[in-house]
């Protein structure tokens, strides 16, 4: 009997529809997000990779296009703004370190870490963080939070009266980007690279 889910070759791409169903995106929000609206600052979070001809369903899309997908609408959903959101996947060190492609080992408990706003430093407000879920008690603020929220949580938001402070070992080396953030988002990256393949 032939399965009826046929594996889809890596290099073909995903349309509109497929990177939906994979990313549990809706279509619409996979255009927009693709999409060159001709207006600054409107969609085009991520480029299709595979192919870009122009605005609709005529994309497709990569694996890592799906990565990027899914954790450009948890981030906006919670609440990160657009022009941060967009700033994220345009900047030169993420597109460098490649946290999108489940080809790069990162290891199953990479998360990016994003701040809200940065009192006028330079640095752009996220960072990868690898920690390890496992460790008990947990090493770092990324791993605790994980683990309370338990192995499906995609994407933990948190807002701090005082400020972001390190409370953990290994705090000030994994979540340094953090420190005196009012809000902050930690996104399961690891997960998500795993999910938009089954």
């Amino acid at each position: 009997m032939k399965n009826a889910r046929q594996k889809r070759p890596r290099d073909a791409g995903f349309t509109v529809s497929e990177a939906a169903r994979r990313t549990r995106i809706p279509p619409h929000r996979v255009r927009y997000y693709g999409g060159n609206w001709g207006r600054e600052g409107y969609g085009r979070f991520i480029t299709p990779e595979i192919a870009d001809a122009g605005q609709g369903s005529a994309k497709l899309f990569s694996l890592r296009n799906l990565v990027q997908l899914r954790v450009a609408f948890l981030l906006r959903e919670a609440g990160l703004a657009e022009k941060e959101t967009r700033r994220l996947f345009e900047a030169e060190g993420v597109a460098g370190q490649d946290w999108w492609d489940r080809g790069r080992a990162l290891g199953h408990d990479a998360v990016l870490l994003v701040r809200g706003k940065a009192k006028g430093s330079a640095t752009d407000p996220w960072l990868l963080c690898t920690t390890d879920f496992r460790i008990e008690p947990p090493s770092s603020w990324a791993a605790a939070v994980f683990q309370a929220a338990g192995p499906g949580c995609e994407l933990v938001h948190a807002r701090f009266h005082s400020g972001w402070q390190p409370r953990f070992a290994n705090d000030r080396r994994d979540c340094w980007i953090l420190e005196e953030a009012r809000e902050a988002w930690a996104v399961n990256i690891g997960l998500i690279r795993k999910a938009v393949t089954e």
